[in-house]
């Protein structure tokens, strides 16, 4: 789990430290060259000071950074980046939980290369939103050749389009099959999901299209329903009915029926239309 400093115990002693200096918030506010209202959510507990305004903020308020910051871990991780004079850290999985969601990108990046711990995949969740998509696409990687693409589904909302497409591939490749796909499939771009799925239709058959086919766009599914129809019957769609265009379904139905009888329908009556069921029984009928 993510920790982070105390938000409403640092903005607690900011607002006491700023009325022992008879500042309001406005007056602090134009010192540090921010909107009042900014001073007004620190001192509330909902934002943290940027991390460029700690120093002088320290400074009007007269206190130490790590006064400020309460003497949380990570404070002395924050004095080392204002300070500026690191370009590498030794830093624990614990002090950059604390202090990543005061970090630009390129800092988080830096300081995330310094951790001395194996991270856990999440862990790595937890930094995805904090890190750059390049780090963030090495890390994905690196955890994909160690166990597979279930490991990049607590991070696949973070990963760049190119990865996700890259590592969907592989997995296929690797003869893991297209049901290993399934928790990353919303993160697939509907191009290679639709490549990927149209593969594995002409080699295993559309049962196993039905683990993704929510992600699939209507129009190729249709497609691939009544390729299936065509050459292995209307039982054969069942996995994918919900996902049929209506339409396409109820001419498949139709077609069924007028060859092979009312009975061969049976397996898709949940999914077609009521109303052509009965206007066919009418029909049939003479009424």
């Amino acid at each position: 789990m993510m920790e982070v400093f105390n938000m409403k115990k640092i903005g607690v002693q900011i607002a006491n430290w700023r009325k022992a200096k008879k500042l309001t918030q406005m007056n602090l506010a134009d010192q540090l060259g921010v909107s009042y209202q900014a001073v007004s959510n620190w001192e509330r507990g909902e934002t943290m000071p940027d991390i460029a305004k700690l120093p002088e903020l320290a400074s009007i308020l007269e206190v130490s950074i790590d006064e400020l910051l309460n003497n949380e871990k990570g404070s002395t991780l924050i004095n080392q980046i204002i300070e500026g004079d690191q370009t590498e850290y030794v830093v624990s999985v614990e002090e950059f939980s604390n202090v990543a969601p005061l970090l630009d990108s390129e800092k988080a990046d830096e300081v995330f290369k310094g951790l001395t711990e194996e991270l856990t995949m999440h862990d790595i969740a937890a930094f995805a939103p904090f890190i750059s998509q390049e780090v963030l696409n090495e890390c994905a990687k690196r955890e994909f050749e160690k166990g597979g693409i279930q490991a990049l589904v607590g991070i696949a909302p973070f990963l760049s389009q190119e990865i996700i497409n890259e590592c969907a591939e592989k997995s296929l490749n690797d003869e893991k099959g297209i049901k290993s796909l399934a928790p990353i499939a919303p993160f697939i771009s509907k191009d290679k999901l639709a490549s990927i799925a149209e593969k594995e239709f002409e080699t295993k058959g559309i049962k196993q299209i039905s683990a993704i086919a929510p992600f699939l766009k209507k129009d190729f599914i249709s497609s691939i329903a009544k390729q299936s129809f065509e050459k292995d019957g209307i039982q054969s769609i069942v996995p994918i009915c919900p996902f049929i265009d209506q339409k396409v379904l109820n001419e498949i139905a139709l077609k069924a029926v007028s060859e092979k009888g009312l009975k061969e329908i049976l397996p898709v009556v949940p999914f077609i239309n009521q109303d052509l069921i009965n206007g066919y029984v009418k029909e049939r009928v003479g009424i």
